[in-house]
């Protein structure tokens, strides 16, 4: 939430001049926000180590390589054997890491998507000529849809606003959605 709009709606108690539920309950979306955004935050530090480990990982396995090659040929029978079987393994690992990460990215554009409709409904409900507007929450609700890029994201949206609860929703969100296999690489 802009930080204009933060500080124009500290929390007042209630009867307190100044107090309104649309504040509050901006209020509390801006909680939910910045909580998010810190979650974020402490999760890309994480990754980023991560990925400068993985990378250390292929450059360590690209040079295992380059040295199997270097072995005379009397060794390159039985060590580089070995050696090569390990490397698969470690690639099959990169590999697996690899799948993660783009589940990690999908999860940070997903959360990204909720902060922003988190932010823009609490600027929203604080102006009560918009949140009186029928007209005005579809165009709100025209604008959120937009920002959905996964089939998931969008199923989900559109279940939300045709009345579904959000259990009924994740209830039958595993029977309708393709299940990646595993090696397989979905693109978001």
């Amino acid at each position: 939430m802009p930080a204009s709009t933060a500080e124009s709606s500290k929390a007042a108690p209630a009867g307190a001049p100044g107090f309104t539920p649309e504040l509050q309950m901006a209020n509390m979306l801006g909680l939910c926000e910045a909580q998010m955004e810190s979650a974020l935050q402490e999760s890309d530090r994480a990754v980023d180590a991560l990925v400068q480990a993985f990378t250390c990982l292929v450059d360590t396995t690209r040079s295992v390589n380059a040295l199997t090659d270097q072995l005379p040929v009397e060794f390159r029978e039985t060590v580089a054997v070995g050696l090569n079987q390990q490397v698969e393994a470690i690639s099959k690992q990169m590999a697996s890491a690899v799948v993660a990460f783009q589940f990690y990215d999908k999860l940070t554009q997903r959360l990204g998507h909720v902060r922003y409709s988190l932010s823009t409904l609490a600027l929203f409900v604080c102006d009560r000529s918009q949140a009186a507007s029928p007209d005005q929450w579809r165009r709100l609700m025209n604008t959120l849809r937009r920002l959905y890029r996964t089939e998931e994201e969008r199923e989900i949206f559109q279940a939300m606003m045709d009345g579904i609860s959000s259990e009924q929703e994740l209830g039958g969100a595993t029977s309708t959605h393709k299940a990646v296999k595993p090696g397989e690489i979905e693109l978001f």
